[in-house]
């Protein structure tokens, strides 16, 4: 017995790794065949209990519910040769951050489609061209709190996240998205047997640089308006505000659709959208066509 006590003890850290080993070997085997089935079963968006994406009916296009949370900001410079440095040159941002659009399109997942989606679906197409962007995630009502404000401030809340932004990155576009409060008469369009919602750009005047934006407004105007004729219900001038517009010269105010269009019509038009600012990204900023 004595024998036996002295083998166990000469060996002993060799029956530890055995017995490691085998340990480990199970337990990689119970987490192949089980973890697999269980990430797959919490992941899956028909079982609701967890929803992960929406899918809007198009069904060309998939918003991550995450974004929502997650800000898509890292930039990681390369100063190898012959690389493109990648950084985001189209910050989109929400003053009025909680207008939203008809229900029934995504009324399956008890989400409501509003400005802020619609700002993860632009970032989408854009990123499809090419065009990295931005979508800023702090909320308005975050800052009006802070700074015991009213909605009235809801564009001295905004002005502050754009300041912050353009102190860390150089961008070439602002876009403040926004949903106009006109009924669907007014903002359906249709072509080819597909429907689109208007859009409309607003021009602030009241500071000295609004000319470089007038310009900006009036080439995008023109060109959505060359290929689809009609989709733009035009410019609309307040010579008595600024909108934040005085911080950028190509700062856009974007009206996009009414209370009644679906998400879809909404999808269809910021394709069309990011085509156009796409093209005039490549042909106005970067002389490329």
């Amino acid at each position: 017995m004595k024998n036996k006590f002295y083998v166990l003890y000469k060996y002993k850290k060799y029956i530890i790794y055995i017995i490691f080993v085998i340990i480990s070997i199970i337990y990689l085997y119970l987490f192949y065949k089980y973890g697999e089935d269980n990430i797959n079963k919490y992941n899956n968006k028909n079982d609701g209990t967890l929803i992960s994406k929406i899918v809007y009916s198009s069904l060309n296009k998939i918003v991550d519910l995450n974004d929502s949370n997650i800000r898509e900001t890292e930039i990681k410079p390369i100063n190898i040769s012959n690389q493109i440095v990648k950084k985001p040159i189209v910050y989109i941002y929400n003053t009025h951050d909680t207008e939203s659009y008809s229900l029934p399109a995504v009324n399956d997942y008890s989400v409501t489609p509003n400005v802020k989606i619609a700002s993860y679906i632009l970032k989408d197409y854009l990123n499809d061209y090419g065009i990295e962007s931005t979508v800023e995630v702090k909320e308005i009502k975050d800052y009006l709190k802070k700074h015991n404000l009213n909605y009235n401030y809801s564009y001295q809340a905004s002005r502050e996240y754009m300041i912050e932004e353009l102190k860390n990155t150089n961008y070439e576009i602002l876009i403040d998205l926004h949903r106009d409060s006109a009924s669907k008469n007014v903002t359906l369009y249709e072509k080819d047997n597909k429907k689109y919602a208007k859009v409309m750009f607003v021009l602030g005047k009241d500071y000295d640089t609004y000319k470089d934006n007038e310009e900006f407004l009036n080439n995008l105007n023109n060109r959505i308006n060359k290929e689809y004729k009609g989709i733009s219900r035009g410019i609309f001038v307040r010579k008595t505000s600024k909108f934040n517009q005085d911080l950028h010269k190509r700062a856009i105010l974007l009206e996009l659709g009414g209370v009644d269009n679906s998400l879809e019509e909404i999808n269809n038009t910021l394709e069309v959208f990011a085509k156009i600012l796409s093209e005039y990204i490549n042909e106005e900023l970067y002389g490329r066509s």
